[in-house]
């Protein structure tokens, strides 16, 4: 890994790649150059814009398919940057089939991104809470501690104009490459001030679902 290689599309990819399928697949926010079709070839790509990955302009909300058409829905780094999350998941569920899986990543900490279009961040709990109604597989944390700090590392190497010198910026990157190559700062993390809960997955820069279509 190069030290501007994103960790956190590392981490992603990692993840996604369990879940990996030759069914049928339709990924939600699909502009761009997507790295999901190594895991799900037979995918269709959506978004509200023209443009490379995009087979069908449309919005979320209403999507232009039938009920039960797929068996796989991918939903990665969009669910923040929607103005009516509970909507849009209701709309994926519709075109999903009984049975079917549906992948949501979205950021906790993690910097402002694509603004002003970034409304939302989700804790662990609060996907289960939007997620309810659906057989939940995996709810989990995309970084560890240290991994989470050289994540937003990187991104003010990504997102800033430094003061200094120009080393100042290498000087960010090769900050973050080394936390994920040290052990983890912190022994035990809590998830309140007084240290009476334990809550390994506090600090995760995203989180990760997988949840199945009752």
């Amino acid at each position: 890994m190069s030290l501007t290689s994103k960790i956190a599309r590392k981490k992603l990819d990692q993840k996604v790649a369990k879940y990996s399928s030759s069914e049928k697949t339709l990924e939600i926010g699909a502009y761009g150059k997507s790295t999901y079709g190594r895991f799900f070839p037979n995918k269709v790509g959506v978004d509200i814009r023209e443009g490379p990955g995009v087979e069908v302009v449309a919005s979320v909300y209403e999507l232009p398919f039938n009920d039960n058409s797929f068996d796989v829905v991918l939903c990665m780094v969009v669910m923040e940057h929607l103005e009516d999350p509970k909507k849009a998941i209701s709309e994926m569920k519709r075109v999903l089939k009984s049975g079917g899986t549906i992948l949501v990543s979205t950021p906790f900490l993690f910097p402002i991104h694509d603004s002003p279009g970034d409304y939302w961040r989700f804790t662990k709990y609060g996907l289960k809470l939007m997620f309810k109604n659906w057989d939940i597989i995996e709810i989990s944390a995309e970084t560890n501690f240290n991994e989470t700090f050289a994540v937003l590392l990187q991104r003010v190497g990504y997102q800033t104009k430094l003061y200094l010198n120009p080393l100042m910026k290498s000087l960010v990157f090769v900050l973050a490459w080394i936390l994920t190559k040290i052990p983890r700062i912190a022994r035990v993390v809590y998830g309140d001030i007084k240290k009476s809960v334990e809550e390994p997955e506090a600090f995760a820069s995203s989180f990760f679902l997988a949840a199945r279509k009752k």
